[in-house]
């Protein structure tokens, strides 16, 4: 009796190991097609992200930058199952924010927004505690952006050739607004200012917002920065829109002419995109790539950035990385004709 009651727990016990191990084997297997249905889990860093991701905004809220950061982290957020956190940092240009970024840890869990200007001019302008070059891994850029020459409505003139003869005419007394040290809004008026001979003046604001206040209320003259930041303002004829940088003209704003039509050769645009600290597992960085580019293609997306004048990128850490190379030669050139480049 003793031995058939051993038996039969033994039988038991055996039945309930197999049980135990197969219901193992099937949660492996479902985590398994889990991760192939959703290739936002499989990463060799383990599951991430499994806590909330911090993204950097190096600039004042209002803006381009900011903007373009929101709409993306809030689909970024449902596809990868977290909230992406905003946290603006203006500062120097975009300097602050970025320092913020690189000294955080490389664990995926810190993203910083950056454009093109932070890997060429801003550089040339600062001693950097950083190199951004080295210091900062791209993911993605998320759209490109034209730039726009936009004056007071007060201001007599109402084509480039007549900005650049009323600037000869009076040296000087031209300021435009910047959102920034070293900001695209600084860069680019300065670069044209040294290409066509004039004179002007840059005035500093906390925000790009604020220094198109500044363009609207006539403390500042002129406004050369993102055409999705003057839009509005344009549209509403708070601001007169004299010309865009790109190298065509856009189908949004067909009768605007470019500057590259009055000054041949000028065309400069600028870029915003996601970057991580160096270091950060190129599992993750290629998650995030892909989750920025299916955000871009979003029909959604794809129709607000072009309300604003903006085209849609979501392109690979590679081509952003080749994409900084070719402009960085570019934009040093035109930080050195401005006189920009720090003593």
């Amino acid at each position: 009796m003793a031995t058939s009651c051993s038996s039969s727990d033994t039988r038991r016990k055996t039945a309930a190991h197999l049980i135990c191990r197969l219901e193992i084997q099937l949660y492996a297997f479902a985590l398994m097609l889990a991760a192939m249905a959703n290739p936002a889990i499989a990463t060799d860093s383990g599951q991430w992200p499994s806590r909330p991701v911090r993204v950097i905004v190096p600039y004042g809220p209002g803006g381009i930058a900011d903007l373009l950061v929101r709409m993306t982290t809030e689909r970024m957020a449902k596809i990868f199952g977290q909230p992406f956190v905003l946290e603006n940092r203006p500062g120097g240009g975009g300097v602050l924010g970025i320092e913020m970024a690189v000294r955080s840890p490389n664990d995926g869990y810190t993203l910083v927004q950056a454009g093109s200007t932070q890997f060429s001019v801003v550089p040339l302008m600062q001693h950097l505690s950083y190199d951004p070059l080295t210091d900062l891994a791209p993911i993605s850029i998320i759209a490109e952006n034209g730039m726009a020459l936009a004056v007071n409505v007060d201001l007599p003139v109402h084509s480039v050739q007549e900005f650049i003869d009323y600037a000869k005419a009076n040296p000087g007394k031209l300021n435009y607004g910047t959102g920034g040290v070293g900001t695209s809004s600084h860069v680019v008026p300065a670069a044209f200012a040294s290409r066509t001979g004039i004179e002007m003046v840059a005035v500093p604001y906390q925000s790009t917002p604020a220094s198109i206040l500044g363009v609207v209320s006539g403390s500042v003259q002129v406004f050369f920065g993102n055409v999705s930041d003057i839009i509005e303002t344009a549209r509403a004829g708070r601001v007169r829109l004299l010309a865009l940088s790109n190298a065509t003209r856009i189908a949004q704003f067909p009768d605007v002419p470019t500057i590259a039509e009055t000054v041949p050769g000028f065309v400069m645009t600028g870029w915003n995109g996601y970057f991580a600290p160096a270091g950060t597992p190129d599992s993750i960085i290629q998650q995030l790539s892909r989750a920025v580019a299916a955000t871009c293609r979003e029909p959604e997306i794809i129709e607000a950035l072009h309300k604003l004048s903006i085209e849609p990128v979501g392109n690979s850490p590679e081509e952003v990385a080749q994409i900084i190379r070719k402009e960085v030669p570019i934009y040093e050139a035109a930080a050195e004709a401005a006189g920009l480049r720090r003593r």
